[in-house]
């Protein structure tokens, strides 16, 4: 069957030009071997210093995933998979092989029961991973059959979940960590780290039981990631330096999981103390899981504020049936602050019970919390979502920066209230500051004009493009503020080059050559080309335009890039020197000294005559 919705240019998005090319190459020496179709994933292996395994998912008529067994990690695909893919394109049928469902079924229970044990046998670390898939299978029969009946209610200081064992996952763990920690030794694989990668796959197994409504089981799934880590804290300090690299993400997703289950505080206490003592080992802070544990849902303080109360004065208002170990860090609260900044940062944890909230449907309570706790994005996206929008258009007034009023006006713009998306999107542009989250104000300002251009708001779309140039300049920007502002033209013109002299950062270094070429300030634009940043290409485009008053600069400069790039000996780049050499020859006639060109010439080509490529397109060239 064909590959679905492929195309040249889909692939050359998500590549460099460079993989793509060696990817081609790969095509036409037939490397790509046994390529086939199972369950819409397409698999191949393709001949390199060694057979890389690749696997490329489709989904809905569109490439889902796409994954390679090669170490390549620089951005974008690889040469193996773009070579798959390019294969898939020019084969009109594809083997299509039967998906494991298929396969299962042709067999009887006691075949099947055959296959897993011949499976096991052959690796028998598959033992503890079936262990846990049994475990999630009989966990999400049991929560649904529990769902199905009228459970009695029990009380809240009894505890109410069974123990789990949490031995098999550990061990699951421990033989991917040392797994991890060999390969890394012996460096069979690129990553930065032996533990992170392994550490976030664990952590993602556990949301099919939160999604299956087993959160006390995701919970002690958790734990046991953060017991087993207790027995690699020397390997984790020498690759990782601190552990809180590596348990910051553990931390939250543990705290989510004892927010979804509803604790008793017997429980609440039992898991406390064992907390706080897998913590001390582990020499990091679970802070998030402790405050989940401790303030639980029933806190005083939170249940004022999620019912629209009065809310305690007294803000040290820990549950007095839960005791710590420790004394719990709490930070000075200023006026007007709240009390969710109370220990560590607990707006992450703020984060989580307004997931849960919207979930569960509980939108005043959301609500609620969410301006309490000055999440005022949230909180006005909320209104929005529930058709309330006159408070969510009077309340976004209130916008505090740049990235709030984004987010508010696409959400107003989604619900068809455009003149209101804009005058907040204009808003927020006012309050953007340089040189913060630069290249996220520069989508919202293009953003904010493109609006604006479709409302005919030619004044916010003038200011909108001139806010963008000034933070990512370009000469496309540069002509549409020229074609927006005629008649003031030369006095914007004058601001925006001002401030492009001023402008210093390495990737403005093409926009700089554009426009200053473009407006005859060639001195300007020597400037740039003379910087480390600038690109052999935008050197060349300065050397061109200004060959005719300023020759002995390109001399200079040209001679020194040949020299640079020849030394260098990449033969990929030799056509780079032949062209700045052709300025060099360029210079020299100008100036009308033919004898010191070829002078210079001849002496290149007699140290460099074994370089045969360099030569040959020397003599292509004519120089």
């Amino acid at each position: 069957m064909p590959v679905p919705k492929i195309s040249e240019s889909m692939i050359r998005q998500n590549t460099s030009d460079k993989s793509f090319e060696r990817g081609k190459e790969y095509v036409r020496s037939q490397a790509v071997r046994d390529l086939f179709l199972r369950d819409q994933i397409l698999q191949a292996s393709v001949a390199g210093s060694t057979y890389y395994r690749v696997r490329i998912g489709f989904r809905d008529r569109g490439i889902q995933t796409a994954k390679c067994s090669c170490p390549y990690d620089f951005g974008g695909w690889c040469k193996h998979i773009v070579a798959v893919l390019l294969v898939g394109m020019e084969r009109p049928q594809i083997e299509e092989r039967p998906s494991l469902v298929e396969m299962l079924e042709k067999l009887d229970l006691e075949q099947t029961r055959k296959l897993l044990q011949n499976i096991a046998a052959q690796s028998p670390d598959l033992v503890d991973l079936i262990d846990i898939q049994i475990q999630l299978l009989t966990s999400i029969k049991e929560n649904r059959s529990k769902a199905s009946k009228t459970n009695k209610k029990t009380s809240k200081t009894e505890a109410q979940h069974p123990e789990i064992d949490r031995s098999p996952f550990r061990r699951q763990l421990a033989y991917s960590l040392q797994k991890s920690l060999r390969n890394y030794e012996n460096s069979y694989y690129d990553e930065d780290d032996p533990f992170t990668d392994i550490i976030y796959e664990e952590i993602e197994k556990t949301k099919v039981f939160l999604e299956a409504g087993d959160c006390f089981r995701a919970f002690v799934m958790l734990y046991a990631i953060a017991e087993e880590l207790c027995n690699y804290t020397k390997e984790i300090e020498n690759y990782l330096g601190d552990v809180a690299n590596l348990t910051d993400h553990l931390d939250l997703a543990m705290a989510e999981a004892i927010l979804w289950t509803d604790f008793s505080v017997k429980e609440r206490q039992k898991w406390v103390t064992e907390i706080e003592g897998t913590q001390d080992t582990l020499c990091a802070e679970l802070d998030f899981s402790l405050a989940a544990l401790i303030r639980g849902w029933d806190d005083p303080y939170l249940q004022a504020v999620l019912q629209g109360k009065e809310k305690p004065e007294n803000l040290d208002h820990q549950s007095p049936q839960i005791s710590t170990q420790f004394k719990r860090k709490k930070s000075t609260l200023h006026k007007g602050g709240n009390v969710y900044v109370h220990e560590t940062n607990q707006y992450q944890l703020v984060g989580i019970r307004l997931r849960i909230l919207q979930a569960q449907q509980r939108f005043e309570e959301y609500l609620n919390l969410a301006k309490d706790a000055d999440i005022f994005t949230n909180y006005i996206s909320m209104l929005v979502q529930l058709g309330r929008h006159d408070e969510a258009i009077a309340e976004a007034e209130n916008v505090q920066d740049e990235d709030q009023a984004f987010a508010i006006a696409q959400q107003l713009l989604e619900h068809g209230f455009e003149k209101q998306a804009l005058y907040i999107a204009n808003k927020g542009l006012q309050l953007q500051e340089e040189d913060v989250k630069r290249y996220q104000t520069v989508e919202f300002a293009e953003w904010t004009a493109l609006l604006a251009e479709s409302l005919g708001e030619t004044g916010i779309l003038l200011n909108a493009k001139i806010i963008a140039f000034k933070l990512k300049p370009s000469l496309a920007t540069y002509h549409q503020i020229r074609d927006l502002n005629k008649t003031k033209w030369k006095t914007t013109k004058d601001i925006l080059l001002k401030y492009l002299l001023q402008f210093d950062s390495f990737a403005a270094a093409e926009a700089k050559v554009n426009i200053f070429l473009e407006e005859k300030l060639f001195d300007e634009a020597i400037a740039i080309a003379n910087t480390s940043y600038c690109k052999t290409y935008d050197r060349l485009r300065v050397m061109q335009a200004v060959i005719n008053s300023n020759p002995q600069w390109v001399i200079t400069k040209a001679k020194a890039l040949t020299e640079d790039v020849i030394t260098r000996g990449k033969s990929d780049d030799y056509e780079q020197a032949v062209s700045c050499l052709e300025q060099v020859r360029n210079g020299y006639r100008i100036l009308k000294q033919e004898k010191e060109w070829l002078n210079y010439r001849n002496q290149l080509v007699e140290v460099n005559a074994r370089k045969r490529k360099l030569m040959e397109l020397v003599k292509h060239k004519g120089i």
